[in-house]
């Protein structure tokens, strides 16, 4: 049933398009909100993937040898 009202819904903006500006006010509308939705989801996802305290080893070597440096002098 969902798909059928999919394609009525479908083939109702596609009417709309070829034949008012209202059409494509609401299919660029449907876009901008997927684009803006999906953005939304792949920055959820590197939150999830890539912590927020991601201990770098170069950092951490570079402080490392900061100090050693600064030991030696």
């Amino acid at each position: 049933m969902k798909l059928f009202l999919a394609i009525l819904f479908a083939g109702f903006l596609g009417i709309l398009v070829f034949l008012s500006p209202l059409g494509i006010y609401i299919l660029c509308a449907i876009i901008i909100g997927v684009i803006f939705r999906s953005f939304i989801l792949i920055n959820e996802i590197h939150k999830q993937v890539v912590p927020a305290n991601n201990n770098d080893k170069v950092k951490q070597a570079v402080e490392r040898y900061i100090k050693e440096r600064d030991q030696l002098d």
